[in-house]
């Protein structure tokens, strides 16, 4: 019974810190593998809606490549000006479908607004009292508001988006005071693990990690094989082969 107790106590470590370890490269081409299949199925769906007669599955990578082809051949045709035209043409006629140039023209001008200023999604990270005083959240402060919302408060007010966990990708849209905003000194990328992670991965356990992922551009390369070398005496004691 000890002998099986021991070996269990060193077995389940090595399990457990390779699970870790596997995880987010598991999970990062889940995500990869399922945008792919996203973007290969489009193009087949979208001939088989218009001529039923088309099969609705192709071959892989026929739909991803079709949709590549396409990309080149419109990049291309805004360049010189008949293609500009004929895309001026193409917006003028959905401009005037309705239902169909809310949603053209709303992902048009979002597309335009990042492209043209080179702006960022979200400026910085910050925290404010939500959903009630005393209770606090990080936001995104994705830019200062202009317009008649800071006229009405009579304020300089800021827009944050008020991300939800663990999925980030939908949230709240807040209109403060910028006096009311506390000001963090992480980043925007940690913030938003830190929102993944609902609170268990903090930043200081990222920047303790940040080393690992350093590419040329901070003077290191990146090698991820330095994860399995052994710290030395005085650091934290993470080792996945103990």
């Amino acid at each position: 019974m000890r002998r099986i107790r021991r070996a269990v106590r060193q077995v389940l470590p090595n399990i457990v810190s390779g699970v870790l370890l596997v995880l987010p490269l598991v999970t990062t081409l889940y995500v990869f593998v399922k945008l792919f299949d996203i973007a290969d199925s489009m193009v087949p769906s979208l001939f088989h809606a218009i001529l039923p007669r088309i099969p609705r599955e192709w071959p892989p990578f026929v739909g991803l490549f079709i949709i590549l082809i396409i990309a080149y051949f419109a990049g291309l045709a805004a360049k010189n000006y008949f293609g500009r035209k004929l895309i001026e043409t193409g917006n003028t006629i959905i401009a005037n479908i309705p239902l169909l140039n809310k949603v053209y023209l709303g992902i048009q001008q979002i597309i335009d607004a990042f492209v043209a200023n080179k702006k960022k999604l979200f400026d910085r990270a910050v925290l404010l009292e939500y959903p009630k005083a005393g209770s606090y959240c990080i936001g995104f402060v994705t830019a200062n508001t202009r317009g008649e919302v800071p006229l009405k408060v009579g304020s300089e007010t800021v827009s944050i988006f008020v991300p939800t966990t663990p999925n980030p990708t939908s949230g709240f849209l807040l209109f403060l005071p910028a006096s009311e905003v506390i000001e963090l000194d992480m980043s925007v990328e940690t913030a938003i693990k830190t929102v993944m992670s609902a609170g268990v991965v903090s930043s200081d356990q990222l920047k303790s990690t940040q080393h690992m992922y350093r590419g040329p551009s901070s003077g290191e390369n990146w090698n991820w094989l330095r994860m399995f070398h052994r710290k030395q005496r005085g650091h934290p004691p993470f080792d996945p082969r103990d």
